[in-house]
């Protein structure tokens, strides 16, 4: 069942929850490696296009549950490593990896060229975003209060709790990545794009909607888009007998072969011998190194 959270929502109510199941079996379709074991869980996020005959399409999607801490941070210097592995995060950069080889290969499905070097999104085609649980920092405290405590946090607005920044968790050194909700609130609002690909993107990228797999309304934790809520299982995330975060993330985007997804453990490559962990040829295809050369290529 789908409840809407906030203003109108023109598509057929089942849109949400075929978005959310579309999400799930694509997740499905990709290979064992750096998904949880019997024991352990991780959560999932996924950007989904939606075209005027509301044929849905998922761009990419992110698992995990981690993030570096500081100290990690501040010793690494060379774009090589992914300091938050969330879910989101991971989601996020997999699509800006699908909007780059969108430009560099002039493929036109998602991006429409407008000129030699400015791009927009496909006016037919709607952008959403898929979480299968609510988000770190202010989502995840509203959906369970009693999460408030695990998290650091510094206020903006004493007066007004849903305007705080906060920091992920993190065991030993605090982590200094700023929560997903705060994340996606910025994306939300700058554009989903970034400040590198904003260059060559015309109109900042919105999303259409957020999907949420809840049951408590997030509507006020994320003003500047509709928000909407479902109520579909994921079969990897937490419960009774997965009682340990995976360590690993996952990431997949359109253009890459389903066997190919990117599995990270520890912001590293799965599999990467320490020896080679600082060097940008061995970097994530994900790390910001990785990115920015892609950039230069445009």
């Amino acid at each position: 069942k789908v409840i809407k959270m906030k203003r109108s929502f023109e598509e057929k109510d089942d849109l949400c929850e075929k978005i959310a199941l579309s999400c799930y079996n694509k997740y499905n379709e990709l290979h064992s490696r750096g998904k949880p074991s019997s024991n352990e869980w991780t959560h999932l996020a996924a950007f989904v296009s939606v075209n005027e005959f509301n044929q849905i399409d998922v761009i990419s999607i992110g698992t995990g549950t981690k993030c570096l801490s500081g100290d990690i941070k501040q010793s690494e210097r060379q774009g090589c490593l992914l300091h938050d592995s969330h879910a989101e995060v991971i989601a996020r950069r997999a699509l800006l990896k699908f909007f780059y080889q969108e430009i560099i290969n002039d493929n036109n499905k998602i991006l429409i060229k407008q000129d030699k070097y400015k791009y927009n999104l496909n006016k037919s085609i709607r952008l959403y975003m898929f979480i299968s649980y609510p988000p770190c920092g202010e989502a995840a405290f509203l959906a369970d209060p009693l999460k408030r405590p695990k998290f650091e946090h510094k206020s903006l607005n004493s007066n007004q709790i849903e305007k705080q920044l906060y920091l992920k968790p993190g065991k030993g050194h605090p982590t200094t990545s700023l929560s997903c909700t705060n994340k996606i609130n910025r994306w939300i609002y700058q554009g989903i794009e970034g400040t590198l690909l904003n260059q060559f993107i015309e109109k900042p990228i919105q999303l259409t909607g957020l999907i949420i797999n809840t049951d408590k309304d997030l509507s006020s934790i994320f003003p500047n888009v509709d928000v909407y809520c479902v109520n579909q299982k994921f079969e990897d995330g937490p419960s009774l007998e997965r009682i340990r975060p995976c360590s690993m993330s996952i990431a997949w985007w359109l253009y890459l072969p389903l066997s190919s997804a990117i599995v990270t453990v520890d912001g590293y490559s799965l599999g990467l011998t320490k020896k080679n962990r600082h060097k940008q040829e061995y970097a994530s295809p994900l790390a910001k190194s990785s990115l920015f050369k892609l950039y230069l290529k445009i």
